[in-house]
């Protein structure tokens, strides 16, 4: 098998990288429909990837094996609320690799370049969500030393129930 490099992407790798987007997009979404893509989303990406290829406060790297883009990782500078002690993070938002390539490392090499970064810019931790449903999604951030947080819960809508304590 050809050797994966990591590489900060580039405006010629916008058709592929859009493609790799949307199967996680698709992934998503059949996790947990709530994630559905939405009817512009495609141009929003578009617009948007013009400016991560740019920005210093962002990251964009793909995984390339001899010009085939694999996977890819995006992440930025953040850093909480000036009510809060101000400690530079760097966010993660979103890390996909092709189903053919997972378990041979390639999330993990991403997720290194992005620590790399992190240190280099002085954040002093990572921060990323995961999907509850996404029980490969939990297991690869567990392999990476990622702990919870905190906890991000929904109380659907659609159907007004009163709460178990109330019936």
């Amino acid at each position: 098998m050809e050797p994966i490099a990591i590489r900060p992407a580039r405006w010629e790798d916008a058709e592929a990288l859009e493609a790799l987007w949307w199967h996680l997009l698709e992934e998503q979404a059949a996790l947990d429909p709530t994630f559905a893509p939405a009817e512009d989303a495609r141009r929003r990406w578009r617009n948007d990837f013009m400016l991560w290829v740019r920005d210093r406060m962002y990251r964009l790297l793909v995984a390339d094996r001899s010009g085939e883009l694999v996977g890819f990782i995006s992440a930025h500078q953040w850093s909480p609320p000036p009510i809060y002690r101000q400690e530079l993070e760097v966010y993660i938002d979103e890390l996909y690799v092709l189903p053919d390539y997972r378990r041979q490392g390639i999330g993990a090499q991403l997720v290194s370049a992005v620590r790399v970064w992190a240190q280099e810019v002085g954040a002093v931790r990572l921060r990323l969500g995961v999907l509850a449903a996404n029980r490969e999604g939990l297991a690869f951030w567990e392999r990476q030393q990622a702990r919870p947080f905190s906890l991000t819960l929904i109380i659907p809508l659609t159907e007004f129930q009163k709460p178990d304590s109330e019936t």
